[in-house]
Formats: structure tokens, C-alpha cells, sequence
């Protein structure tokens, strides 16, 4: 049997104007891009991506992976410049601007766009958003699952490895920062591993969903992302599952160790 190689891919969506694929939206194209690309709105988009989505991707202890940002062709230049200028030190991710698209054919075409390992046996997609944030050994654990469970297969057929425990952070909640176990997968560092040549990717179903439909390895071990709930959430982000029992300084020592972050950092955000 062939060793494995996983090439891992990611996605992150950056106020991407699609034709569908949001739960709260405005009803048309022009109305949405308005809503999308509003100054104070994206003013708040890039502080969370700065300080959790792009921080602790470029904390990441594996790097030999790339990462696809998907905006707007029509995103406005100013903020482009911007973007361009975060990321352009950190080789594994890079920019990629499409029309407006039904959902799932503009992650195919993001995912396509990010380049092959002719090397590769398989390709693990994963996903994380532009206002969370994901631990430093994501990529790692990725790799090391995807690759120790594919010689146990008993069918060719793509499966999920998901994180369950996590923190959540609510600037307005009384404790900020809670520490959560979810019931079902949550999409922040949420990947699908899948021969090559198979087009299925993390977003074919929801993420939510997809233990009804696929093989579904998930790991309680540590918190292993941080979820942001903030007035721009296009999707319910309240917890679903139970709560852990971490305290201030067990939160404080995870949030260092694990993000590179402090509880003073995430002030503000």
C-alpha cells in the first residue's frame, strides 16, 4: 500500500459577495454588497481578522500548507491594499478574488486555485472564517490524523476530522471568555480528507451536518479554537453542547500556549 501524503488546503471567506449562502442577508446583489462593504462594518471585520483569524494562522506550528482568502473582485481597492499588505508576509496564504458565484462553485473555484503537490495521495480541505480563531496546532493535528487513520480505512470515501472544544468570546456576556464543548462540528479548523481526484470539500454539507453523512473523527482533548459572537455573526453563534469548567487562569494559560494571545489582547475586539 502507498504511504500516504496529505496536502492540506484551506478556505477563509473575507466578506466574499456571493449570489446565495448566507443566513441573514440583504435581498439582492447591490444591497448586499452595501451591507458587506461598509466602512465601520469592515473596519470591524479586520480587527478580528488581525488579532484571531490571521494571528494565530500565522502562528501555526505546520506551514507546509496554503490557505485561499476568498473576496469580492468588486471588494473596494482601499481595503484590498490593505488585506494584500497583512498577508504578504506570510507565504501559505494569498488572496483570491472571483465574481459574485453560487456558494459552493466559488470555494471550488478558491480551493482550485491554490496549487497541487503532485506528491500527494490525498488532499484534506479545511475552513476557518475571518473572525475566529484557531489553535496553533491545528494544521499538525490535521496532518497527523488524516495520515494515521487512512491506512485503517475500509473505503476510499472522504471523512471529517473536527475539533469539539473550544472558547468562546462575548465582549458583552459577563464572562467574556467560556470555555465550550460542541455536540456536533464546528467549522473553525474543520476538515475533510479525500483521495485526489475527488472533488468533495468541507463545505459540501453543512458543517453541522456532516456526521449524518460522512466518517467524523472529532477530538475533546483541549480547546482547540476560539469563536467570536459579535453584531455582524451571520449565523446563530451560541453555543451547542455543554459547558467546560476552565477558569480565568486555566483560560489565560490556554489562550497563551495555544493562540499566543492574552485576555487584554482580545479587549476591544
Amino acid at each position: 500500500m502507498t504511504t500516504p501524503r496529505v496536502q492540506i488546503k484551506g478556505l477563509m471567506r473575507f466578506s466574499y459577495l456571493s449570489e446565495n449562502g448566507f443566513a441573514k442577508s440583504a435581498p439582492d446583489l447591490s444591497a448586499r454588497a452595501k451591507v458587506l462593504y461598509d466602512p465601520k462594518r469592515l473596519e470591524r471585520r479586520f480587527r478580528l481578522f488581525e488579532r484571531l483569524a490571521f494571528h494565530t494562522m500565522a502562528l501555526q506550528d505546520d506551514t507546509d500548507f496554503t490557505c485561499a482568502v476568498l473576496i469580492g473582485d468588486s471588494f473596494p481597492d482601499t481595503w484590498r491594499v490593505r488585506l494584500e499588505e497583512i498577508v504578504a508576509e506570510f507565504s501559505p496564504m494569498r488572496i483570491v478574488a472571483l465574481p459574485p458565484m453560487v456558494h459552493i462553485q466559488a470555494v471550488k473555484s478558491a480551493y482550485n486555485a491554490l496549487p497541487d503537490d503532485p506528491r500527494a495521495t490525498h488532499i484534506a480541505t479545511f475552513r476557518q472564517d475571518d473572525d475566529d480563531g484557531m489553535h496553533r496546532q491545528t494544521i499538525a493535528r490535521i496532518r497527523s490524523v488524516a495520515e494515521a487513520m487512512l491506512p485503517t480505512r475500509i473505503d476510499k470515501k472522504p471523512f471529517v476530522i473536527a475539533f469539539n472544544r473550544g472558547l468562546y468570546l462575548d465582549p458583552d456576556a459577563d464572562r467574556p471568555i467560556t470555555e465550550w464543548y460542541e455536540r456536533a462540528p464546528l467549522g473553525i479548523g474543520l476538515a475533510m480528507v479525500a483521495p485526489k481526484g475527488d472533488h468533495a470539500t468541507v463545505f459540501r454539507r453543512n458543517h453541522r451536518n456532516l456526521v449524518e453523512y460522512y466518517d467524523c473523527y472529532t477530538e475533546v482533548g483541549r480547546p482547540m479554537w476560539i469563536r467570536s459572537v459579535h453584531e455582524d455573526n451571520d449565523s446563530s453563534a451560541s453555543p451547542q453542547g455543554r459547558a467546560g469548567t476552565l477558569r480565568a487562569k486555566g483560560i489565560k494559560r490556554i489562550l497563551w500556549d495555544g493562540f499566543g494571545l492574552t485576555p487584554e489582547m482580545l479587549e476591544g475586539l
